[in-house]
């Protein structure tokens, strides 16, 4: 059986979406599924088949068989996939941050800092982190303090934040001594056990 051929990123389309409605996802290398997913591919693709396409791709990440290149690759891949997500509505924001950053930290934790765009440095990391949380510390203290008398969606957006952190956890010891905001984020992991 031939190898399947698909066309070059710069012949994007809705032919990409046809491709992978017709063929089986496992089929696709890590480049091609990075150009499919990149945000400058357009092109729709449904919530369910970015979402099949991230599994995978963590999968891919995950793998000892694959080459370390491969892998953070395939990381990448996962990473477009839960912004895609997010962009078009399928995931809360906080869910498309906490998916993100568990990749990210399981290249860093796996392979250290790489020198390869925005992904794998741990201050990068750490800002994205901050940035997510749209609210302050004191407020998340405040309201973990009392979250039994919240509402449904406040515990919900307490409980996303909580993944968010937890996403850090493997990787704070590799925060200890780092200042800036990596500091921030130690100080932000310890309202942890207080989030519902």
């Amino acid at each position: 059986m031939s190898e399947p051929e698909y066309p070059s990123s710069s012949e994007y389309s809705n032919d990409w979406i046809n491709l992978l409605n017709g063929r089986i996802l496992r089929e696709i290398s890590a480049e091609d599924a990075k150009n499919i997913v990149s945000p400058s591919a357009g092109g729709d693709l449904p919530g369910a088949t970015l979402e099949e396409l991230r599994d995978m791709s963590v999968g891919r990440m995950q793998s000892s068989l694959l080459q370390r290149e491969e892998r953070v690759l395939w990381g990448e891949v996962a990473i477009l996939c839960a912004r895609r997500k997010k962009a078009i509505g399928v995931v809360d924001p906080l869910a498309s941050a906490a998916e993100e950053a568990r990749v990210r930290v399981y290249i860093i934790h796996e392979f250290g800092e790489i020198d390869r765009g925005e992904f794998w440095s741990l201050a990068r990391l750490c800002e994205f982190v901050l940035n997510s949380i749209s609210c302050s510390l004191e407020d998340v203290r405040a309201k973990a303090s009392s979250w039994r008398d919240l509402n449904r969606e406040e515990i919900l957006s307490l409980r996303r934040v909580k993944n968010l952190l937890n996403a850090m956890k493997s990787v704070e010891e590799l925060l200890q001594g780092e200042g800036g905001v990596c500091a921030d984020v130690r100080t932000w992991l310890g309202t942890i056990p207080q989030l519902p």
